[in-house]
């Protein structure tokens, strides 16, 4: 028997329900199986499209057509011929002007990507590898599984709570992918190497997107709390790695 949140399924992937009832599907996935198999195959979907979207460039016979087509314009004695050129480049500007505007919309794929995992992570019966709330517990089991070492803060008397981590990549480097709650929200951290520009952090309708540098590293943070609730945490972590 199908389930009757499967129909919401899509809405969720894209970030289109409402923020009740977005708190809700994640609640739901935690515990219907189907569902969660179901986010997680359109978020492979749409993973892939977003990869061929990247790879597209406009062929060379579009570009010959484009240049006969200018060039037939320019010979035609039927208009004048500054008609002709207004409209080839009218033409070349509508061009110029869309792939500016998809590579300005585009997102950040790194920032997509860790998008993605933030929702399987959600998704998954096993969100973590190491599961405590004790930092001091989370951040040995990293040990010889990374490439550098990180700070958590403390945080008894604050309204976050740690859940525990695990290993994820990016573009096959390994991080930290930490868990944490604030209040009903589950909020994921990720930390790497830094190296070489900071991603330009991409907005998103459904979660709050968050990333810094400190020292030689480079945080990530994905949450569907506010960002006033969030910020607090992000402090914490930039003081506990100074």
């Amino acid at each position: 028997m199908i389930c009757d949140w499967r129909e919401k399924t899509g809405l969720y992937v894209d970030g289109e329900l409402e923020p009740a009832s977005q708190q809700a599907f994640i609640t739901h996935l935690e515990s219907c199986d189907g569902c969660a198999a179901a986010v997680l195959e359109q978020q492979e979907l749409k993973k892939a499209v977003r990869i061929a979207g990247k790879r597209f460039t406009a062929p060379p016979e579009l570009y010959a057509q484009v240049r006969m087509q200018t060039h037939a314009a320019k010979t035609k004695a039927l208009r004048p011929w500054w008609t002709w050129g207004f409209a080839a480049a009218t033409l070349v500007l509508l061009v110029a002007l869309s792939a500016v505007l998809i590579r300005n919309n585009r997102p950040d794929p790194t920032i997509a990507g860790l998008v993605d995992q933030h929702i399987t992570t959600l998704a998954s019966a096993h969100p973590v590898d190491i599961i405590s709330e004790d930092r001091h517990t989370v951040k040995p089991w990293f040990e010889g599984k990374l490439p550098f070492t990180f700070s958590l803060p403390e945080l008894k008397g604050t309204p976050y709570t740690l859940e525990g981590g695990k290993v994820a990549y990016i573009e096959q480097s390994p991080g930290a992918e930490l868990l944490y709650d604030i209040g009903q929200h589950k909020t994921t951290v990720f930390i790497f190497k830094a190296s070489g520009a900071e991603p330009k952090t991409s907005s998103n309708s459904t979660f709050t997107i968050k990333s810094w540098r400190e020292g030689a590293l480079q945080f990530y943070m994905i949450t569907d709390a506010s960002d006033y609730e969030s910020s607090r945490l992000v402090s914490m972590l930039q003081e506990a790695n100074r």
